[in-house]
């Protein structure tokens, strides 16, 4: 019982004490990640408003994310593997989330009345 219980408790430890993921070859600077990210999140809000089948939302946000992606001068790949990276390590993803929702309040902010908050329409299904 004594050495299932070392076997146990040592293989929790040593998985615990994985390295953090490495940075790829083509990670996109932080900045850039930010920026990217503010963008997308903005697109994806307009689809959600705007395309009401999910196949429709689907092939329109694929052709917006990819203008996105040319705008910034960034690769597909690139940022895929840059996502990947920031899914792997929590602690950077949260700082990413962090500047990307203080852009994005800040946004919010500006285009609404002091004091009004902003009409959300109900989303009825045909």
């Amino acid at each position: 019982m004594k050495k299932r219980l070392s076997v146990f408790l040592l293989s929790i430890f040593l998985l615990g004490c994985t390295p953090s993921p490495e940075k790829p070859a083509d990670m996109l600077p932080e900045e850039k990640m930010t920026s990217v990210m503010i963008d997308i999140h903005l697109a994806e809000a307009r689809v959600n408003n705007q395309v009401h089948h999910p196949d429709t939302a689907r092939k329109v946000f694929k052709l917006l994310k990819k203008g996105i992606l040319k705008k910034h001068g960034v690769s597909d790949s690139a940022f895929k593997h840059s996502y990947d990276f920031y899914l792997t390590n929590p602690a950077a993803m949260d700082k990413l989330y962090e500047k990307v929702i203080d852009s994005l309040s800040a946004r919010e902010a500006k285009l609404t009345p002091q004091g009004k908050p902003l009409k959300v329409e109900p989303v009825t299904a045909i």
